[in-house]
């Protein structure tokens, strides 16, 4: 099967009843992110940046509500401008992304909020490509990867992953590494020569 016919086949699931709401519940999710954060200070270093008359492209795949992609928005920012002076004046452009029935407004009230960077919203699944080829200067993603792209069977006399029999584990696993080769191969297009991706998962 192709990429695009991969993609194509890639359906929106969510939890219904959290509108407005994750972002006061998400202290543990922000506990991976300030964990997260020396890798995240490594990898800017690593970044092979150039300053330039137009935005710097930064995305956080799995944004969700959007308080806990702020913090570590915020934080890449001070790094970058700490540790690299020729970035001082770069403009930045922070692309946030989640599904299409994501709480958007929720989004939206913290990003027009925010002077330190341009935000705007992006209703894709992170298992497709989300942003045009060589476009992405850092990538971003936390505590999103073990939503997967689909179910691949029911798990019978359960809800959880560790009770269920071996057979059902060995579908979630592989799709799991199907979906993670996935997101790989597409932010591999979107970055830039030089580019970053930083990544935590549970």
């Amino acid at each position: 099967m192709d990429s695009q016919s991969k993609t194509s086949d890639i359906k929106s699931y969510s939890i219904t009843g959290m509108a407005g709401s994750y972002n006061e519940n998400s202290s543990p999710q922000l506990l991976a992110v300030q964990h997260a954060i020396p890798l995240m200070r490594k990898a800017i270093d690593a970044w092979e940046s150039i300053p330039s008359s137009f935005p710097t492209i930064i995305a956080d795949f799995g944004s969700s509500h959007g308080a806990n992609t702020t913090f570590i928005i915020k934080t890449m920012l001070d790094y970058i401008k700490q540790s690299k002076s020729q970035l001082v004046d770069q403009s930045f452009l922070i692309i946030y992304n989640d599904l299409p029935s994501n709480d958007w407004a929720a989004v939206f009230n913290i990003v027009n909020e925010e002077s330190q960077y341009y935000g705007l919203g992006n209703g894709r699944s992170f298992y497709s490509q989300c942003l045009p080829s060589n476009s992405l200067s850092i990538g971003f993603s936390s505590t999103s990867l073990q939503w997967l792209s689909r179910k691949p069977c029911n798990i019978s006399n359960h809800c959880i992953f560790l009770f269920a029999q071996a057979s059902e584990r060995a579908a979630f696993r592989m799709q799991a590494k199907e979906d993670l080769e996935q997101f790989i191969k597409t932010r591999s297009h979107e970055l830039i020569s030089g580019g970053v991706l930083i990544v935590t998962a549970v």
